[in-house]
């Protein structure tokens, strides 16, 4: 049934006088392209570098602050793009492993747990760690974290992915884990979510309702050749449907026949690193770009050993959702005008495919959404990508000529840092080879006065404070965009602004804004402008 709520509109307030240190001094600008300007010497941060970026409104000023290298950094915007460390202040002293930012007791304050098995609760901007309380632990190998409720009650439950054991020959793989949240007080497992049948080393862990069920589903970005999982949520109760769906990676070892050695070779799923679901055509489906780690080379290495390598990867994807009725996905990633590096030889190897974090965001306002992919490891073509979406599945990479290209990077995430309706860009990586790594901050410097935006920040009610896999869907008169509370995104349990951002392109007019609960409710709100910032609190 249509509802009509009204919407609180959220002003863009200036930050108080004594978030600025008087004794800092503020340098001058760094490198600009045509989208994005380096502002890092000018906005506060020192010399830290870190492979999880965390971004969370932890205090609710609406100004986004983040997480890197155990460090939280408070947004302190009051004019020019700033931050503070304040971990000490807060009490965090003793944070450790990669984090998230989650509200696990539904209380508007938002927490934080870590691979190290740590949870602090905040209460007035304080943080106490209350790991034992809540009877949550994890061992060394917990990799990488995310959150949704799964079993509907309102509250957030934790899945934790592991790493692989390796005496550098032989991997050993571990099952992740479900942790069920109890009504904000505990953790427990539960036999009913177990993971035991589906050992992987999992870098990532990505929900969305693929299938406009209203049930959020999981997909595990699983490395060291091991396909990876989808787990379909069908009213709380989980099924791994990976193969089914096309999703699972590729595993077919005739594709090749090897001209040197006369046998046969193809590739054994590969290395999946972080994906993102993001509706990429504005169809009303999430699609689905992993980002993989290929090997290219086939040949003689260094050594004088036959290297086979270059056959047992399969390339990164990217995964159209067909939509209804079967909701199967084919992957478009030769269609998408990224180019594949080239398997072969020295004669014709010019480098692996090195992709590791993933993550998606509209960043010039157009009404399709973009794609920033990193590379790792020190090497001169293991820069990352700006990829712009140009329609149809079709991706320009735009990074050439825009200070956003680093180098031996896992962390990169969107936030609109200064709430200026365009998403600006923080990673961390080098800026050349055998540079030392470090965080950067790229402000969204685009002008186009012809395309629009609308900013939502989502509170849920019977949905919880964390509504992971809640679609928000705009129709302008341009036509749908839709995107989702995502909670994490990509590798290492990073985690984007949650404020949700629609760029809208030309789009003069609103008609609808549908928003499709994790609870299953859906609600439909009118009055929405252009260009402004909306709060959608859950009717109950």
């Amino acid at each position: 049934m249509n509802q009509k709520i009204i919407f609180s509109f959220f002003l863009i307030l200036s930050a108080c006088s004594t978030k600025h240190d008087p004794l800092r001094k503020i340098s001058s600008m760094g490198s600009r392209g045509t989208y994005f300007e380096d502002i890092t010497e000018s906005s506060g941060v020192p010399v830290i570098s870190g492979g999880s970026i965390v971004i969370g409104d932890f205090n609710n000023d609406q100004f986004p602050d983040f997480i890197i290298n155990d460090r939280l950094f408070q947004n302190v915007t009051n004019g020019p793009i700033q931050f503070v460390d304040v971990t000490t202040r807060v009490g965090l002293d003793k944070m450790a492993g990669d984090a998230i930012f989650v509200d696990i007791n539904n209380d508007g304050e938002t927490d934080i747990v870590t691979t190290k098995g740590q949870i602090f609760l905040q209460k007035n901007k304080m943080f106490t760690e209350v790991s034992k309380q809540f009877g949550f632990s994890l061992d060394d190998h917990a990799f990488s974290l995310s959150f949704a409720d799964v079993n509907r009650d309102g509250y957030a439950d934790i899945i934790v992915g592991s790493s692989e054991i390796s005496d550098g020959t032989t991997f050993k793989f571990l099952p992740g884990k479900f942790f069920l949240n109890v009504n904000g007080t505990s953790f427990k497992e539960d036999p009913r979510f177990s993971l035991e049948k589906y050992p992987a080393y999992t870098r990532g862990i990505e929900w969305a309702d693929f299938d406009n069920d209203s049930f959020p589903d999981a997909y595990f970005s699983n490395y060291r050749l091991r396909q990876n999982f989808l787990f379909k949520n069908n009213n709380g109760v989980f099924r791994e449907v990976a193969s089914e769906y096309n999703v699972q990676g590729e595993y077919n070892t005739t594709t090749y026949v090897d001209p040197v050695n006369k046998l046969s070779y193809g590739p054994q799923y590969g290395h999946t690193i972080g994906s993102v679901w993001a509706d990429f055509n504005n169809d009303g489906n999430f699609d689905l770009w992993a980002a993989h780690l290929v090997h290219k080379f086939v040949g003689k290495n260094g050594n004088g050993a036959y290297d086979i390598r270059g056959y047992v990867c399969d390339d990164s994807k990217i995964y159209q959702n067909l939509g209804p009725p079967d909701y199967r996905f084919n992957d478009v990633r030769k269609l998408s005008e990224i180019p594949m590096m080239v398997r072969g030889d020295w004669s014709v190897y010019k480098g692996d495919e090195l992709w590791s974090q993933v993550t998606a965001a509209d960043f010039d306002n157009d009404g399709l959404i973009d794609t920033y992919v990193a590379q790792v490891y020190n090497l001169k073509y293991s820069h990352s990508f700006l990829f712009k979406n140009k329609g149809n599945f079709k991706f320009a990479d735009v990074s050439a000529n825009e200070p956003t290209r680093v180098f031996d990077s896992y962390g990169a995430a969107w936030a609109d840092f200064n709430n200026d309706g365009k998403m600006d860009l923080i990673v961390s990586g080098r800026e050349g080879v055998d540079q030392n790594p470090r965080l950067k901050i790229f402000k969204n410097i685009y002008k186009n006065p012809k395309n629009h935006f609308v900013k939502i920040k989502l509170i849920g009610t019977t949905s919880g404070m964390n509504p992971v896999g809640t679609q928000v869907r705009i129709v302008s008169d341009k036509g749908l965009t839709m995107r989702q509370y995502e909670g994490v995104t990509g590798t290492l349990s990073q985690e984007n602004d949650p404020n949700l951002h629609f760029g809208l392109g030309e789009a003069k007019t609103i008609k609808s804004v549908e928003v499709r609960w994790s609870s299953g409710k859906r609600q439909t709100v009118t009055g929405v402008e252009l260009d402004k910032s909306w709060i959608v609190t859950e009717l109950k």
